[in-house]
């Protein structure tokens, strides 16, 4: 009962930041205007100078989050499910592997610019992955039941 409690627990974690990576995604390869937390980093009269890279980079970041967040639901119900550890290890991975960046980044930008970005959000996300991965491991171990057969 317990292993799988923890194995649906590892999947909708998995798959809820997976889900927030898609709709973050979406939202940042779309939008049409300087989010507020970018905006604040940037001179008032170098505002219009910037829009043409920030829409690029913003195109860019959007398409990879999305990207990373259809990947990850195909690993996280297709070999996580499955009960692969290598699959829930590479997504954990690849997941940590961005979060970390986007956490550097936001942190740089803070200092850089004063612009009110943090890690903080990153290391929710952070949390929601390595609980994920901890559960799916968690789930593998074999109980004190089945460990005495």
């Amino acid at each position: 009962m317990r292993s799988n409690w923890m194995k649906w627990t590892s999947i909708g974690l998995f798959a809820a930041l997976s889900l927030f990576l898609v709709v973050f995604g979406t939202i940042y390869a779309t939008v049409q205007n300087l989010l507020w937390f970018h905006a604040a980093a940037v001179p008032k009269q170098a505002l219009q100078d910037v829009r043409p890279l920030y829409f690029a980079l913003m195109t860019l970041i959007g398409g990879a989050s999305g990207g990373l967040g259809l990947l990850g639901l195909y690993v996280t119900f297709g070999p996580v499910r499955r009960g692969m550890s290598s699959g829930a290890v590479v997504l954990a991975v690849a997941n940590s592997v961005a979060l970390v960046m986007a956490a550097i980044t936001a942190e740089k930008l803070a200092v850089a610019t004063g612009s009110p970005t943090s890690w903080h959000i990153m290391g929710v996300l952070m949390t929601i992955n390595l609980s994920a991965l901890a559960l799916h491991f968690g789930a593998k171990a074999p109980t004190r039941k089945t460990a005495m057969a």
